[in-house]
């Protein structure tokens, strides 16, 4: 197995667990409250490397704050999002990232497919439909601008991760890190400023799901910008082998939330993982 796709599945397991402890972490403060703080404890962790960011050629920071203001927007639109529309309906948008990413890594990157990846892909993504599948019992219809604003997410965080892959050529993981925690604190930092949310800081200091979901995310993150960095990796592969975090999540959903249907959604599981296999064989 190539390295970098033992740090992608590695990153997919930490991905996981970070989605595990930010739905634990959401449990006792707001959306907001939860994105500022780790993201602040996040950059904190990564100062150590301010010394090496700081020696980075400044005409690339446009770029990262572009990156970022992907993540950062993403992540505000899928929250909104989530709040709003059936979780069932969710699922199955979140998996047009999957297909944006393939796309813009082809499209973009210059990127090929060879048959074993298109194949893998598609039984990805016929995994994933049925592990997010739930009737709808309620009869609820989503609005459509939330439905956009899923799609939209998906869209965003596709962006960033082609993105990854072109900054990784001109500069070290550690200083991309660092940029985007400082860059995400500050515009995070704003948004709180200007549009004047309140934040309950008692009840943010004893939430340690905060802490844990900054650690895992500046650990994974690292491991993603590391197999960015190889030469032999792809965007396109790399999405489908971010996947492996459903496996987290479905065993989480059952320890930490008595999840019902866990059998059928580890089956699910088992095809994907069958399609991960095929497309990095």
């Amino acid at each position: 197995m190539e390295a970098w796709v033992l740090l992608v599945v590695l990153y997919g397991i930490l991905k996981g667990l970070r989605d595990l402890f930010k739905k634990k972490a959401l449990e006792k403060n707001e959306v907001m409250e939860v994105l500022f703080f780790f993201s602040l404890l996040a950059f904190l962790f990564v100062t150590p490397s301010a010394g090496e960011a700081l020696s980075l050629d400044m005409s690339y920071i446009g770029l990262i704050a572009l990156k970022t203001f992907f993540v950062f927007s993403a992540w505000i639109c899928g929250f909104g999002a989530i709040k709003k529309i059936p979780v069932s309906l969710y699922g199955v948008l979140d998996l047009s990232g999957v297909l944006f990413s393939t796309l813009m890594g082809v499209g973009l990157l210059g990127e090929s497919l060879s048959l074993n990846q298109i194949t893998g892909l598609c039984i990805v993504l016929v995994g994933l439909i049925l592990v997010n599948y739930r009737k709808n019992e309620t009869g609820e219809r989503a609005e459509p601008k939330y439905v956009i604003m899923a799609v939209l997410s998906c869209v965003l965080n596709a962006s960033s991760g082609v993105m990854d892959k072109v900054l990784m050529k001109y500069m070290e993981s550690s200083q991309l890190q660092f940029w985007f925690m400082f860059l995400m604190f500050v515009f995070y930092g704003l948004y709180i400023v200007i549009t004047r949310t309140k934040i309950s800081l008692k009840s943010v200091c004893k939430n340690y799901w905060i802490l844990l979901v900054a650690l895992t995310l500046v650990i994974g993150d690292r491991l993603l910008f590391l197999a960015n960095a190889d030469k032999g990796s792809s965007v396109s592969a790399m999405t489908l082998i971010k996947q492996s975090a459903c496996f987290v999540t479905i065993l989480g959903g059952k320890l930490l939330f008595n999840e019902k249907n866990i059998l059928k959604r580890l089956l699910c599981a088992g095809l994907i993982l069958f399609g991960i296999f095929i497309s990095v064989i």
